[in-house]
């Protein structure tokens, strides 16, 4: 896969698990890489920190938790992906 993709699949992970815990790199790292993907816990770190950044996310010490901003990015990126489902998935 395409690194622009995976990158994208990874940020929708990473903002679904802080959604349901706070994480830590360490600690989700295995989560995402049972994906197919291959990322160490420093590029997952990276990852948590740009989406930090962006306000979608904040941290303390180095656990991530999803901010409201985050919610509610998570919340159109589910509509787009259930969209995006039924017309590639369902419909092939």
């Amino acid at each position: 896969m395409h690194s622009d993709f995976e990158n994208s699949f990874t940020r929708i992970h990473l903002l679904y698990h802080a959604n349901v815990n706070a994480i830590t790199p360490e600690e989700i790292q295995p989560e995402i890489n049972s994906h197919g993907y291959h990322f160490s816990a420093q590029q997952i770190k990276e990852g948590l920190d740009h989406l930090t950044n962006e306000g979608y996310l904040t941290n303390k010490g180095s656990q991530y938790d999803i901010t409201l901003s985050g919610k509610d990015e998570l919340r159109s990126v589910q509509q787009h992906l259930e969209t995006l489902y039924q017309e590639v998935i369902k419909n092939k």
